[in-house]
């Protein structure tokens, strides 16, 4: 089932030159750029501050996990759209599910899977996802 489908954040791109390779195509290390873009955005949108939350509680969240799928290119000069949602959020984790579509159309480009563990940065070890951000994000999962 498409993200569309549910209450997803979107954020869009225009692919620029420095993205595609010799056949104008996008390379691929490009996609985990933007789903991390459309992510930060995300949190961005919905009032989390994440510079704040690292300085406060000297916590900080680690991807520890990135899987994408490639469905059809995107080339030069294309807009695309990432689609993200919270998939789940564990004790320490969350995981984010991510589309890619070429703008205005249901043209899937890529999905994506990211999961992020938040991580105390004195100890490096796992520590729970503040309530604060769960109430933020409780609109974005199922």
């Amino acid at each position: 089932m498409s993200l569309r489908n549910k209450k997803n954040f979107s954020y869009s791109f225009r692919i620029r030159y420095s993205e595609v390779d010799a056949q104008k195509i996008v390379y691929n290390s490009h996609y985990l750029t933007f789903l991390d873009v459309a992510i930060f955005e995300f949190f961005d949108a919905i009032g989390f501050d994440q510079e704040r939350y690292i300085k406060e509680t000297n916590n900080e969240f680690h991807t520890v996990k990135a899987t994408v799928e490639y469905k059809s290119p995107a080339t030069l000069g294309d807009r695309i759209e990432v689609l993200t949602r919270i998939k789940n959020i564990g004790n320490s984790s969350m995981t984010f599910e991510q589309e890619i579509y070429l703008l205005n159309t249901d043209n899937l480009v890529a999905t994506g899977e990211i999961i992020w563990v938040n991580t105390n940065q004195d100890e490096m070890k796992p520590v729970s996802v503040p309530d604060s951000l769960r109430e933020l994000l409780e609109d974005y999962q199922d």
